[in-house]
């Protein structure tokens, strides 16, 4: 028994691929598009993080609400050096705001971790 190459002849082979081509294309499943990952604080945000305040300094307008968020696994404070606003303790995920409403320089801390340190300027 003698056995011959069976080919697809050209018009077939092109049905089929443009076949597969449609076919795999509509069953495919597809993956959600990947989101941004937030690497930085918005605007008129500070984030507490790795210790420190990110950003240490924050220049804002008058009547401008600062809003801190801590992001690390610890507890912080937002506190004043001058004693115009204290958060008290913030943990884990916590959130603190003040609103600026006159024109100055804001120098606060963190009163649990003595390098923590920021300032918002108010113009």
């Amino acid at each position: 028994m003698k056995f011959s190459k069976i080919l697809p002849s050209p018009s077939s082979a092109i049905a089929l691929f443009f076949f597969a081509t449609i076919f795999t294309g509509s069953c495919a499943k597809s993956s959600p598009a990947p989101t941004a990952a937030v690497l930085s604080p918005g605007a008129n945000e500070v984030w507490m993080q790795n210790t420190a305040f990110t950003p240490a300094t924050i220049t804002v307008a008058v009547n401008t609400t600062i809003k801190w968020t801590n992001k690390d696994g610890i507890t912080h404070t937002v506190t004043s050096t001058t004693g115009l606003f204290d958060s008290g303790n913030i943990n884990a995920g916590g959130i603190y705001q003040h609103q600026f409403t006159v024109a100055g320089s804001y120098p606060y801390k963190c009163t649990i971790h003595a390098n923590m340190t920021g300032t918002v300027i108010v113009q």
